[in-house]
């Protein structure tokens, strides 16, 4: 089949959340199945081209000059003419096309989504962490240009297929819909984050209307309150919705948890709208322990078979010349605090988190929590990664100062960086509110660490074999988890080894992105396919 991918985001083009993951892996997977996969993205300024070749496009008609050559298109938008332009380039590891598409907002931003420290430099208003105030408008600009793209190319490039991921490019079917140049694709918009902040709504049906051009009817059966709600506007138009779990899908039908989707459960479960769930898959190699290659990591190990020395040379590594000195490239993280340990680093207890900084991930939860476990069992130490809230942030650093030697805080991002805090940990600790799948449970599993987790959305793919699960998401419940966990590695080490062996075996082999696509997804699109030809 022809698929096309939308996307604000790629692992190695530009990158944010996980979403950046699930598109590599998704065109990756269906194009070395033999399918016609196209990528479309924005062009920021954090756009990387070092994996991309470039290539010529192929137009309706011949031209006489290669500037005559380069496609581009005008989109009406918010009242007036918006020219864009395109180029095609091939992803030289995964053999798919991808289209970039060029216009100065985007190409000035510094991150997807929102603004970054030498943006805020620049202009006070722009606070880091705080997402971009033009945001609605890039959203429609990227969107309308993914359509006029379809006018632009032969129709036997149009896709079957249009898969949408997340609220940023959700509109887009809508705008198929009314194209005569998609008469027979099927758009598919994948959900990845429901929760408030992340559904890029419009505030009004004025301003909808305004931005999208789209009916005054669709829009009204597309409200949320007095929001008009991508997500509603997909299924409105058509769209079949998936999300990246199970145990999310079941979540975002259930009219209960209305605070946990900003309302949008409640109109999903009275609309009866179908949300498909599908686990996302897992880039094994991506990370694989085995080769420092793939993983990043200064030196090689196997989880899977009990081989655990390199993983404790890597601990070695990151406290020596990264923690307590500046021996190794840390471009992109401010350190805070220094960690104390023995001579072998074998008697210490290493617990991680990885992630975002924000409310939603539970960093609350798990600070309040830190206090109780350095109290109980001084051989813990704390290792805490991300950037996000600024006050939250400030929270972590505060910890650093009261408990000297036993937390540090790596604030940013560094690919290289992020990975050795989660290798070194024994555990590393998800108290996420609500969670639609997880990626950090993955990696760790992957590299021989432990994930104790909140029990919510997809972090319930972690079973008592692979992992540790906590109901309620308050810090006695994260303590009394957390402190379960570190007596079992300290009393009964061979239990612990056991689930590191079944989790990697898991990551490894059954959530393998390769048999997702096959086993799930690809069933799933030929069911809709059928459907629609009928």
């Amino acid at each position: 089949m022809k698929l096309w991918v939308v996307s604000m985001e790629c692992a190695g083009i530009a990158e944010a959340g996980g979403v950046k993951n699930v598109t590599y892996s998704i065109c990756k997977e269906f194009a070395e199945l033999k399918h016609s996969v196209t990528l479309f993205m924005p062009v920021f300024k954090c756009t990387s081209f070092k994996d991309l070749e470039e290539k010529i496009p192929e137009v309706k008609e011949a031209a006489d000059s290669a500037e005559e050559k380069e496609l581009s298109a005008q989109v009406t938008l918010c009242g007036k003419k918006e020219e864009v332009t395109y180029k095609q380039y091939l992803s030289k590891n995964g053999a798919f096309d991808v289209v970039l598409i060029n216009h100065p907002l985007f190409a000035e931003k510094e991150a997807i989504y929102t603004y970054t420290a030498a943006e805020e430099e620049l202009d006070s208003t722009h606070t880091k962490g705080t997402g971009h105030k033009d945001a609605l408008f890039l959203d429609t600009l990227f969107q309308k240009a993914v359509c006029a793209y379809g006018s632009l190319i032969p129709r036997s490039d149009i896709p079957d297929v249009l898969h949408c991921q997340d609220a940023s490019t959700a509109v887009l079917p809508a705008y198929i819909a009314e194209s005569k140049a998609f008469k027979k694709t099927t758009s598919l918009v994948t959900i990845h984050n429901a929760g408030p902040f992340y559904h890029h709504e419009f505030t009004s049906i004025g301003e909808s209307a305004w931005y999208t051009g789209l009916a005054t009817e669709l829009l009204e059966d597309s409200l949320n309150g007095t929001s008009v709600e991508p997500f509603l506007i997909a299924a409105n138009s058509g769209a079949h919705l998936t999300t990246v779990s199970e145990h999310y899908a079941e979540e975002l039908v259930e009219p209960a948890n209305m605070q946990l989707t900003d309302g949008l459960s409640y109109i999903f479960a009275k609309k009866n709208i179908p949300i498909k769930g599908i686990t996302n898959g897992f880039d094994y190699e991506r990370y694989n322990p085995t080769d420092k290659n793939c993983s990043k990591l200064p030196f090689e190990y196997d989880p899977e078979k009990g081989d655990f020395e390199g993983k404790l040379k890597c601990r070695k590594f990151f406290v020596q010349n990264i923690v307590n000195t500046n021996n190794y490239d840390t471009d992109g993280i401010k350190k805070y605090g220094r960690l104390d340990c023995s001579t072998e680093y074998t008697k210490e207890i290493f617990i991680a988190y990885h992630g975002r900084v924000t409310s939603q991930k539970g960093i609350s939860v798990l600070t309040e929590s830190i206090p109780y476990i350095l109290g109980n069992f001084p051989d813990v130490r704390f290792i805490l990664a991300g950037q996000g809230e600024t006050f939250l942030e400030n929270d972590i650093i505060e910890l650093t100062k009261k408990y000297p030697g036993k937390i540090t805080f790596m604030n940013g991002y560094n690919q290289s960086v992020v990975r050795l805090v989660t290798a070194v940990s024994d555990f590393v600790v998800l108290p996420s509110f609500f969670e639609p799948c997880g990626l950090e449970d993955f990696i760790a599993q992957a590299f021989g660490t432990v994930p104790v987790a909140h029990k919510t959305g997809g972090l319930n793919k972690i079973t008592e074999k692979t992992g540790f699960l906590y109901d309620s998401n308050t810090a006695g419940s994260l303590t009394a988890k957390l402190s379960e966990v570190i007596m079992l590695k300290e009393l009964r080490p061979s239990v612990m080894t056991k689930i590191i062996k079944a989790g990697a075996s898991s990551v490894h082999h059954e959530y393998l992105w390769k048999n997702v696509i096959q086993k799930k997804y690809i069933p799933f699109l030929k069911e809709i396919l059928k459907k629609s030809r009928i």
